[in-house]
């Protein structure tokens, strides 16, 4: 935030002025970057996920508990906890991810404005007054996404493990147990089909 108060007082000099506005425009581009680089996880992967697990354990409430081995009972638990950090950050990443998508179409047009003329060299003060505002409104949401991104990733990573060694076992009860995929479950199988 230091060119806002370089802008209110410089030398005059026009071309710095616009130096810095063109600058701020590019850190806003890292920024952007830092968020979208949070994204390790695709969203429909996400969800195909997220659907299955809730697919899985409605069905698995039904069953005898007599009919899987302590081990299986232990590892649906912990399934079920996974599936609950999926559940709690579902809709927050969906969120996230379209809020940097919406995001990158305003700092290309702010980029574009800027290269346009539209807030001028720096030294019409009205102009610049309103380049600074909508620079600060475009940095504070890309604050909120990437302490969003940075939250999501963190629960995300924490139980990707937990995931991929559970996801095998958790296909075999089912398959052991013979229950009967419905529509939100079908993309993952015939993903799994295809692999």
């Amino acid at each position: 935030m230091l060119f806002i108060s370089a802008c209110g007082s410089g030398d005059g000099n026009s071309d710095s002025k616009l130096g810095q506005m063109n600058a701020m425009s590019d850190s806003l581009w890292s920024k952007h970057k830092a968020v979208t680089s949070k994204f390790r996880f695709k969203l429909d992967v996400i969800k195909d996920r997220q659907n299955y697990m809730k697919w899985f354990l409605k069905n698995l409430k039904f069953e005898d508990g007599s009919r899987l081995t302590e081990e299986e009972k232990s590892d649906a638990i912990r399934y079920e906890a996974v599936f609950r950090v999926y559940r709690e950050i579902s809709e927050g990443y969906t969120h996230t991810v379209l809020s940097a998508e919406e995001l990158f179409y305003e700092i290309k047009g702010l980029e574009k404005q800027l290269k346009k003329g539209v807030y001028g060299d720096g030294e019409d003060v009205k102009k610049l007054n309103v380049f600074k505002t909508e620079y600060a409104s475009l940095e504070k949401r890309l604050l909120d996404d990437a302490v969003n991104a940075a939250f999501i990733d963190k629960q995300l990573t924490g139980v990707e493990p937990g995931f991929q060694t559970l996801q095998p076992k958790m296909e075999a009860i089912a398959e052991r147990l013979k229950f009967t995929p419905d529509s939100s479950t079908k993309g993952q199988q015939e993903k799994a089909e295809r692999d």
